[in-house]
């Protein structure tokens, strides 16, 4: 991590692109720390980042000691019956597991995509030329919230409850439980970081172009055009245009590069996404057994489990909100760059803006930038609800079933 420090500290950093620094350092630390980042940054000749055989190796033996250790949890859970996966924590617990191992596994075989894709991408040269203001910021509270809160009521919760239903245990052991949670999730926030960056970005760009627009609708007005020489007019469309170059040429570059990354963490988004969705269903289900149990079969209602249950739904609820919403403000922000392009009136323009214009219109339609997971399915607010709404209908034929079985038993 020293060599992160030394290497960043070159770069002539300012304004909010410190921040950016300073939590992208954060990330690459704790994916390093934690297993799910074999690549050092090599800071002699062509600053990059390269394949690490000694960080392979540490990765190796963290994810064989999680293995053995959360697997052998999992078969003693089995074999005294504790393996309950109608309790939400539980299951919680045990799909992150399942998504951890695999995470380990998927990142040692793609530990050299990522480090040429890292080492390709021109994030602070492109946050320079960008100043990306007060919107990162805003975007930045939101994510320390995902990353940093979310673990933490998890955290509080699990403990808690392991007062209540496991005094004698060590509160070591609800750490024991956290840390796959923790680590499960590492991929999937630092994707989200990313995806903040590029909606950020591609805002900023937006700004400018609108910016451009109002320009050149200045320029064409009848009164605009007596003032100025033929001369004077082309040297400024001419200017106009290399900036319209320049800003294609990096909408292109974001693209690209979000696509590239976006297809290196698919795996662990749709696997991060049904763990919610299950526990989504699991967590639905148990609110209505608790109910149904009370006031069907006159059993004790259970508060503080019924509590623990609904803060792990809500969670899930808006890890899934927070991703779809992010994803749909990507969406919305490079359908306005096509938007804006298409509304700029160019019927007294200089040729040379012209071709500028139509050559990043044709460049916007046809890369057609969508968050895209393993090549199947677009990420966007419409699957999310899609997708919800079919959770929904399960839990309706869940409960229908469940209700007649318990009226056929009285």
């Amino acid at each position: 991590m020293r060599l992160f420090g030394q290497a960043f500290s070159r770069w002539n950093l300012t304004g909010r692109t410190r921040l950016v620094y300073f939590l992208l350092v954060i990330m690459l630390a704790l994916l390093t720390i934690f297993g799910l980042f074999s690549i050092r940054y090599k800071s002699q000749g062509r600053r990059r980042f390269v394949f690490s055989r000694i960080y392979l190796a540490y990765t190796m033996v963290i994810t064989i000691a999680f293995t053995i250790t959360y697997t052998h949890q999992m078969y003693e859970d089995y074999r005294s019956s504790q393996l309950d996966l109608r309790d939400a924590v539980k299951l919680y617990s045990y799909m992150n597991i399942t998504v951890t191992i695999i995470n380990f596994v998927t990142q040692m075989f793609k530990v050299k995509q990522v480090a040429r894709l890292m080492s390709q991408v021109p994030l602070f040269d492109t946050l320079r030329e960008f100043s990306v203001g007060d919107t990162l910021l805003r975007s930045v509270v939101t994510s320390i919230v995902k990353v940093i809160g979310f673990p933490f009521i998890i955290g509080i919760t699990m403990f808690l409850q392991q007062q209540r239903y496991e005094p004698e245990l060590s509160g070591m052991w609800s750490v024991h439980k956290l840390f796959p949670m923790i680590v499960s999730n590492l991929l999937n926030n630092s994707f989200y970081g990313v995806m903040i960056i590029v909606k950020a970005i591609l805002k900023t760009l937006n700004i400018r172009l609108m910016r451009h627009v109002r320009l050149v609708e200045c320029m064409q007005k009848e009164e605009k055009l007596k003032l100025h020489t033929i001369y004077y007019s082309m040297q400024k469309y001419c200017t106009w245009a290399d900036e319209i170059d320049a800003l294609s040429i990096k909408y292109r570059i974001i693209c690209i590069h979000a696509t590239n990354y976006t297809a290196l963490v698919s795996l662990s988004m749709v696997l991060s996404l049904l763990c919610h969705l299950l526990g989504i269903t699991v967590g639905f289900f148990n609110q209505y057994s608790a109910l149904a149990d009370t006031f069907i079969d006159g059993q004790s209602y259970d508060a503080f489990s019924a509590l623990t249950n609904c803060v792990f739904l809500i969670i899930s609820i808006l890890e899934i909100t927070l991703l779809a919403q992010l994803a749909n403000d990507i969406l919305v922000e490079t359908q306005q760059t096509g938007i804006i392009l298409q509304n700029l009136s160019l019927q007294r323009v200089d040729w040379r803006f012209r071709q500028a214009v139509d050559t990043f219109s044709l460049q916007v339609i046809s890369i057609k930038h969508k968050i895209v997971l393993l090549g199947l399915f677009e990420l966007n607010a419409t699957l999310i609800t899609d997708v919800m709404a079919t959770v929904a209908s399960f839990l309706l034929i869940l409960i229908q079933t469940d209700l007649s079985h318990r009226f056929k038993m009285k």
